[in-house]
């Protein structure tokens, strides 16, 4: 602190060092104080570093679940001590209304897919801006996975399905992959190439350093289980094998852990749950990967399921045997730390939910709006 004439003030380090760690919403706020600060927030310098920081050092725990006591979904933040700091206001507009699910988060954005209307949606929560991602023309039922590359500065939504085709009275299903581009804002069709004799087996993707993997298995005799990866960055997947310590773990949950890409499970009739990391490797095809494990945790019930990982620990989700109101089962938030080795659970998030999602998630500045749009704001 300097000061002179009566006046103190800080060093502009240290006022940028404070404002990178502010919520979102604060942020905005903020941008009236002076122009100095509402053209800092503007600077690509400042949206890196609190991108940076939110994202990676400081992430909430997004959790989307679906309430039936009140027959409405419900999308809240918790912090790093485990407390609701945010219930997220829903856009009114008509992919929110039948029915939704959040793909994949990244940089203080969600992907999200309509159930009704079958559209898919780039969301920031915090900043309440929607871009609408144009349809592709192949229709049928789909695995996606959003993720984004610091390479070609370009986020895209990679997209497994069928194209039906009838020749002679006889349907085929013929599998494709497509991949969306935000830069261009545009749909492709890509080669199948390593994914020929593969059938994608998660719902859900992760998504980290550029990289966007599922979990696979072969087609043949539905054995050898695989991680499909998708480089954003040269648009090229390959394929690799999984240790068969990992691929009898039930249910299988792939996440991020320490921007790494991880897989969480626990050992069909064991009562341990483990967590393996994968190393990303170049070789001479492409990126893949080397399967370690990290860890390996005593578990008390098998009606424990892993959510995500978040920060330096699991989150699960342990249901109780007797259903709650309506005959629907009670489920109760779980946070197994990594560090200190404990189990703790969420405070005031046990209720009767169909717990549906976890994302590790950061708010950002970043925005993704087309030119000449106009924010949610």
């Amino acid at each position: 602190m300097a000061s002179g004439d009566d006046k103190f003030y800080l060093q502009f380090e240290i006022i940028f060092n404070i404002l990178k760690r502010l919520p979102v919403k604060s942020i905005v706020r903020f941008q009236c104080v002076c122009k100095e600060w509402r053209d800092l927030f503007k600077s690509q310098s400042f949206i890196d570093e609190q991108v940076r920081h939110s994202v990676h050092e400081d992430p909430s725990l997004l959790l989307h679940a679906y309430d039936y006591n009140y027959m409405r979904p419900t999308l809240r933040l918790l912090n790093r001590k485990m407390e609701t700091v945010d219930v997220l206001s829903v856009p009114s507009n008509d992919c929110f209304k039948d029915g939704w699910r959040i793909i994949g988060s990244c940089n203080g954005w969600v992907c999200v897919e309509s159930w009704s209307i079958r559209l898919l949606f780039l969301w920031n929560p915090v900043l309440r801006e929607v871009r609408e991602i144009p349809q592709s023309k192949n229709k049928g039922i789909s695995v996606f996975g959003f993720g984004f590359s610091s390479m070609v500065n370009n986020y895209k939504i990679v997209r497994f399905s069928d194209r039906y085709q009838d020749e002679e009275g006889i349907e085929y299903h013929i599998p494709i992959v497509e991949v969306y581009s935000l830069c261009t804002d545009s749909w492709k069709e890509l080669e199948f190439g390593p994914l020929q004799n593969i059938k994608i087996t998660s719902t859900n993707a992760a998504s980290a350093d550029g990289t966007i993997v599922w979990l696979g298995v072969g087609v043949v005799d539905y054995t050898s289980p695989v991680l499909v990866s998708f480089d954003i960055a040269t648009e090229v997947f390959t394929l690799t094998p999984i240790p068969s310590t990992v691929s009898r773990a039930l249910p299988t949950t792939l996440g991020v852990y320490q921007n790494k890409i991880a897989i969480s499970g626990h050992l069909c009739g064991s009562h341990s749950m483990d967590i393996w990391v994968m190393e990303q490797v170049d070789g001479e095809s492409g990126k893949h990967f080397s399967c370690t494990q990290a860890y390996s945790v005593d578990i008390f019930s098998y009606a424990l399921d892993v959510c995500c990982t978040w920060k330096n620990g699991i989150v699960c989700f342990d249901k109780e045997r007797k259903a709650g109101r309506e005959g629907k089962p009670k489920y109760h938030l779980k946070l197994f730390n990594l560090t200190d080795k404990e189990w703790k659970e969420f405070p005031n998030i046990s209720s009767a939910h169909d717990c549906c999602a976890g994302f590790s998630y950061g708010g950002s500045l970043v925005s993704l709006q087309p030119p000449g749009s106009i924010a949610l704001l």
